[in-house]
């Protein structure tokens, strides 16, 4: 036995066998209790705590709101066996390109709304989030003692926390770590899974847009490797490894346009990066705000990396590049915190291993571990239990979430959304970027929206107009007349509500009013006759 877990454990059973035979004529305990005994040993209880922590972390309510278009998304594939090629949604822009980047992800989010409504929808994706946290577990050094791996893996998991949720981008981390584990394995001579890597690619490019982390860590793979082989340093890999590894790479480009979009699947995540309209106003894209309390702790990490890094007496060239470039990403755009976390864990195990072996030698020794016993297990499983039990209650929410409920109305505008259904106003609207997918959800085929969450289908010259509108630049009222905006929909407390109700009558303007405030969001209409009329019908 060996690892993380091995000598600890061995010891321990040799106490407990030693301990459970004081007298030669007495049976041991029997077989499946030492195992019993085995598996809530210390190592494996700590271990089995620290996921069930990150349960709590990886199963939440629905919140995002780009997850009702792409629910709604996945019902139009369904029900019209086919793929959207141009925008669906909005009266601005129906005949831009629609690249469908995520659509295998929306049939699935779609057909698990349809068997068991939200619960299942956090169900899958908290599973999907666990299985990534699992994946980056293993990717840590053998060698690194348990506690050090469970407080990194926390630790990284705390420091991405803004980004979890129920959402498509957990599909990105899990086959992130997943890509990572195999190239760490291959690159150690421990695998040949990595060769599985273009499948993988092939599925991942009809999830999500950020298969591009594929070609990143492969080619940064790539440097550290081929430099080891420059360099001659001895843990260089073999010249035919080195190619393969090229291979793997050269095939997983191919195996990307094997999608709905083809080689137009490249596009997307270069038209989003690309677009310094939306790395400005869209607040994912924004680098992270060292001043909220979330990001506190991925301020921490850093540090805390940096620290590893000068006491280190091994330092891994590749693991060392993709840290680099995994920080280099997060602190480009907070959206990338998720990929932070897959090379940030096992670099910040690996040194405070490093850390904890040149401080073990001047602490004070025990000199035996505590033995195993059947108090201990029992313990130690009692704990388990009732940290289970723990989780269970803080996953309620995510449990009983229902699609009317308080946790939606929280966020989006479901009363408001119930009047617009009952009575449909006339003409365009205006609605804030937020509540554009749940607008979509409850309101489509028969109202369009103005913007809601692709922004790269929507454009940036939308957005720009968009942002005019909402932070009353001076051509406000040019295009609010260009789009044929009848009525607005914002939150109450947004500028542009505020202006609209000040209802001024400038030259070439038409006034405002206010139908209704439904909780946090509000409409305002133009102030027209025939909207007057309909306000009187539909409020009575």
């Amino acid at each position: 036995m060996s690892g993380r877990y091995g000598r600890y454990t061995s010891v321990k059973l040799a106490s407990l066998a030693r301990s459970a035979r004081p007298f030669p004529s007495q049976p041991g305990p029997p077989r499946g209790l030492l195992r019993l005994y085995r598996w809530l040993d210390l190592p494996h209880f700590f271990t089995a705590a620290i996921f069930l922590v990150l349960l709590i972390t990886a199963i939440q309510p629905v919140t995002d709101p780009d997850f009702w278009w792409h629910l709604t998304t996945g019902d139009w594939i369904l029900s019209h066996h086919a793929i959207p090629r141009h925008d669906l949604y909005t009266f601005t822009v129906p005949d831009h390109r629609w690249i469908t980047h995520e659509w295998l992800s929306e049939v699935v989010m779609a057909g698990l709304f349809g068997l068991g409504k939200l619960p299942l929808v956090s169900l899958f994706f908290g599973a999907l989030l666990a299985a990534g946290f699992v994946l980056v577990y293993r990717s840590i050094d053998r060698r690194v003692n348990f506690v050090v791996a469970g407080l990194s893996l926390v630790l990284g998991a705390a420091a991405a926390n803004v980004i979890w949720g129920p959402r498509i981008q957990m599909v990105t981390f899990t086959l992130s770590a997943l890509t990572l584990l195999w190239i760490k394995r291959f690159c150690e001579g421990k695998s040949r899974a990595i060769y599985l890597l273009p499948l993988v690619v092939l599925l991942w490019a009809n999830l999500h847009a950020g298969f591009f982390i594929v070609y990143v860590f492969l080619g940064v793979a790539l440097v550290a490797e081929a430099a080891k082989v420059v360099l001659h340093r001895p843990d260089a890999l073999a010249l035919g490894r080195l190619r393969a590894l090229a291979l793997v790479l050269l095939a997983s480009l191919a195996a990307a346009i094997v999608n709905p979009n083809g080689w137009d699947i490249y596009l997307y995540p270069l038209q989003t990066v690309g677009s310094g309209v939306q790395q400005t106003l869209i607040v994912e894209w924004h680098s992270p705000n060292f001043q909220m309390a979330e990001i506190r702790i991925f301020e921490a990490t850093i540090f805390l990396l940096l620290l590893g890094l000068a006491v280190a007496r091994r330092v891994e060239t590749r693991q060392l590049l993709l840290l680099l470039t995994g920080l280099g990403l997060a602190l480009q755009s907070q959206r990338n915190l998720a990929l932070f976390t897959v090379v940030a864990v096992p670099a910040l195990a690996d040194y405070g291993q490093q850390a904890w072996e040149r401080l073990r030698p001047r602490l004070k020794r025990s000199g035996r571990p505590l033995p195993a016993s059947g108090l201990m297990a029992s313990v130690n499983g009692l704990v388990l239990v009732l940290l289970a039990a723990l989780v269970m209650v803080q996953m309620l929410p995510s449990l009983v979430q229902r699609v009317d409920g308080k946790l939606v109305a929280r966020d989006f505008p479901v009363k408001a959304a119930d009047f617009l259904v009952q009575h449909p106003p006339p003409g365009h609207m205006l609605n804030v970027y937020g509540y554009g997918g749940y607008l979509i959800f409850r309101l489509f085929p028969q109202q369009p929206v103005f913007v809601y969450g692709d922004a790269a289908v929507t454009g940036d010259k939308l957005l720009e107009d968009y942002a005019h509108l909402q932070y009353l630049y001076p051509d406000q009222p040019q295009l609010l007349e260009h789009y044929g905006v009848n009525w607005v929909i914002f939150h109450s407390d947004d500028a542009i509500i505020t202006e609209l109700r000040q209802d001024h009558n400038a030259p070439g303007h038409t006034g405002w009013f206010e139908l209704h405030t439904f909780d946090k969001a509000t409409l305002m209409m133009r102030d027209t006759p025939d909207n007057r009329a309909y306000a009187t019908s539909a409020l009575g």
